[in-house]
């Protein structure tokens, strides 16, 4: 066998050179992969603080700040501000896209510092902050809990696998009082004064015998109290809001599509085209909805999830659709759906709410809790009939968690 020439043969600068070739990939890649792990832990920490874009007014950003003047950035936070109160009221989620391209024009390094002052604006002014969104991940880890995440890492060290950690938050925001409960409870207090007021201010033709009684109900009802609901929301609207929650609740936190139009159905919400049962007052636009109109509401404002299921949904359908489907329908194409609460519930109402909107109902509403006798103008009778009532509402709640299939979770 030839031996090898000089010219084969590897020098002595060669061979040092791919040594130092070789180490400088693996150093490179030992880099790459601990900031990738820099990344995901400062995610993680991120999605634990709840937002963040708070931190950035404070530091990591202060070379960005000068992007931007000082009257620029609150200029654009007054906008940001009436942009958010107008979403809000169409009860619509903002998304910070919509933010980065309405309000910043597409300069997102100033989001922090125009985000922050904008929030603290709205606590300030008007008792109201932004709050943002968890995603579907971020629910399920939090309803489920950390099972099984111990067998998780031990499983990826023994293998090697690195996390991938799934971002718990949507970058969706609503707005959310910042008002004491107490308060909000004393200011929904009637009031004789305010409310002779509200009725001398009321239109005349509302008591007007010939006029429809469909648009008589349409009017705004007076209550006498600081906060006025009547006007500034549809209380109709979200009394049934509140009675879907409900329902979806005591079946065990997911609802099929077929069994939740048969509750509606024997509320008087049927689910057809020609049928308009959900009613606004006259400060809408709208005078009425269908039951499907409604849902598609309740989807896009994310109140409600639909999810496809069985052999027909093998591809998941999560119910970002433009519109729900009507009963029939899914029905000719097979398809079957379940419902199951959106984010903004969990951030919003909260289980432990519905919970006690359910006890309440049930107790105070459905159920004889004296001895035959009825109490006090004021609604309150003796110490025992008290005692029984509260014995009845701690049962009841227990009920309902039973029913949900474990104990009701705070507001987010």
């Amino acid at each position: 066998m030839p031996r090898a020439t000089r010219s084969q043969r590897p020098s002595e600068t060669q061979q040092p050179a791919t040594q130092n070739a070789r180490a400088g990939r693996s150093r490179r890649r030992q880099v790459s992969d601990e900031e990738e792990e820099e990344e995901n832990s400062a995610e993680s920490e991120g999605g634990e603080r709840g937002m963040d874009v708070d931190s950035g007014a404070e530091g990591g950003d202060g070379d960005e700040v000068h992007l931007e003047t000082r009257q620029e950035i609150r200029r654009k936070a007054n906008n940001l501000v009436r942009l958010a109160l107008f979403n809000e009221q169409k009860r619509m989620p903002l998304r910070r896209e919509e933010i980065s391209k309405k309000i910043l024009a597409g300069n997102s390094r100033a989001f922090n510092h125009v985000f922050t002052l904008a929030q603290e604006k709205l606590r300030s002014t008007f008792g109201i902050e932004f709050v943002e969104l968890p995603s579907r991940a971020g629910l399920d880890q939090e309803l489920n809990g950390d099972a099984g995440e111990d067998e998780l890492n031990d499983a990826r060290k023994a293998t090697g696998m690195k996390k991938k950690t799934a971002s718990l938050l949507s970058k969706t925001y609503i707005l959310r009082s910042t008002l004491s409960p107490i308060l909000i409870e004393h200011a929904c207090v009637t009031d004789e004064k305010v409310l002779e007021e509200e009725i001398a201010d009321a239109p005349s033709d509302i008591e007007d015998e010939d006029q429809d009684e469909d648009d008589a109900e349409r009017h705004p009802k007076s209550y006498g109290a600081l906060l006025s609901w009547s006007t500034a929301d549809q209380l109709g609207e979200l009394g049934i809001l509140y009675v879907i929650l409900a329902l979806v609740l005591v079946s065990g936190r997911v609802i099929s599509d077929v069994d939740l139009r048969a509750h509606l159905k024997r509320l008087r919400l049927p689910s057809i085209p020609s049928s308009h049962p959900i009613h606004h007052t006259a400060i809408s636009t709208t005078r009425s909805l269908s039951t499907d109109a409604f849902l598609s509401n309740l989807l896009k404002q994310g109140f409600l999830d639909r999810q496809q299921v069985g052999d027909a949904g093998k591809s998941t359908n999560k119910g970002k659709g433009k519109r729900v489907r009507t009963q029939a329908e899914d029905a000719d194409e097979g398809r079957m759906y379940e419902w199951r609460w959106g984010p903004r519930a969990h951030c919003e109402v909260g289980e432990e709410g519905i919970g006690k909107f359910v006890a309440e109902f049930m107790v105070n509403g459905g159920l004889d809790t004296g001895d035959g006798e009825e109490g006090d103008e004021g609604g309150e009778g003796s110490r025992e009939e008290r005692k029984k009532q509260e014995e009845l509402l701690a049962r009841m709640t227990k009920g309902v968690e039973r029913a949900a299939g474990g104990k009701l979770a705070e507001v987010r």
